[in-house]
């Protein structure tokens, strides 16, 4: 719901913040390339310490960063943010794949990942009600508020998912 959150925000933030259309750019692109980061560090450290522990870092790191969003007109710490938060969500998707891929039989493998797919489009509808509830009445800072609840996520994560017996086997073997 983040990475929508800032494109239902930007309008208001380039008002606000007097951004060209240079800058306002640039958050996205900087996002983007967290993201690309946080899929390459978080698939390799979800190799090495575990998907569950990994995927519970990049929700927090995710959350964290787009929650701070709330307290800054500082372009330069809004990259910041973003580009943390990009590397959150990056590192989110692709361990979140790896798990559904280890804890599924092969035969639902295809189902669980289009239900993940399909909440992901879910999220994209939530994000816009939020977006247009919250912007026009308390601003684009909170809306960016609402990106720390995730982290309640983690406690759920942490509490009941475990890692698969395939990743348990394969540390085992090294």
């Amino acid at each position: 719901m983040d990475v929508l959150f800032l494109s239902f925000a930007m309008s208001s933030m380039i008002k606000d913040l007097h951004l060209s259309g240079g800058a306002a750019g640039l958050i996205s692109s900087i996002t983007t390339l967290g993201m690309l980061l946080g899929g390459i560090i978080f698939g390799i450290l979800g190799d090495k310490i575990g998907r569950v522990k990994t995927f519970s870092h990049t929700v927090v790191i995710f959350a964290i960063a787009t929650g701070l969003m709330a307290f800054t007109n500082d372009i330069n710490h809004i990259y910041m943010l973003r580009f943390l938060a990009g590397i959150g969500a990056g590192g989110e998707y692709g361990v979140g794949i790896a798990l559904i891929a280890e804890n599924f039989s092969h035969d639902r493998i295809g189902k669980m990942t289009s239900i993940a797919a399909i909440g992901g489009q879910i999220g994209a509808v939530m994000a816009a009600v939020v977006a247009a509830v919250i912007i026009p009445t308390l601003g684009w800072h909170k809306l960016f508020l609402v990106g720390v609840l995730p982290v309640v996520l983690t406690y759920f994560i942490r509490k009941h998912l475990h890692e698969s017996k395939q990743f348990i086997e394969a540390k085992k073997a090294c």
